[in-house]
């Protein structure tokens, strides 16, 4: 095999694992969408209210590093703001790190004013057990959270 094939066989390679990279992420997404249908909320795959350094701040790790928030679903709860997204960090130094990705939620306050006054807990950052699919972890939440809520 000369060069120019080796070159053309890693390039096709690229593109193939680029493509089915692709696909796997639409087809998360997708699911992502009708949970958030049926949940009555809304999906943005960015962390469009800056929820990463609330979580950070929120973190079980001390230490945890390159936090971030993707994959979010959001919605109004009552007197509250629900978020449910996925987290990413790491945690470790040096040659140990360690990136996690977990399923989480939290709720705050839709008034400001409030938020000085909620109830402990009430901005409680709560994570999916592990060993769950990511889409399960969503499930798993939700249905926690809304176990958890009182009556109307």
């Amino acid at each position: 095999m000369n060069p120019a094939q080796f070159l053309g066989l890693v390039l096709a390679l690229t593109a193939f694992a680029a493509a089915w990279q692709l696909i796997l992420r639409q087809r998360h997404v997708t699911r992502l969408r009708r949970l958030a249908e049926q949940w009555n909320m809304h999906y943005s795959a960015t962390d469009r209210f800056r929820l990463a350094p609330r979580v950070a701040q929120r973190l079980p790790v001390p230490g945890a590093a390159a936090v971030r928030v993707v994959d979010l679903l959001y919605g109004v709860e009552k007197d509250n703001y629900r978020y449910l997204f996925a987290t990413e960090y790491t945690v470790g130094v040096l040659r140990t790190k360690l990136g996690l990705r977990r399923a989480a939620t939290f709720a705050e306050p839709r008034d400001p004013a409030k938020h000085a006054t909620s109830p402990p807990g009430e901005a409680e950052l709560i994570f999916a057990p592990e060993g769950l699919s990511l889409i399960e972890q969503y499930r798993h939440l939700h249905d926690t959270t809304n176990s958890t809520k009182s009556p109307s």
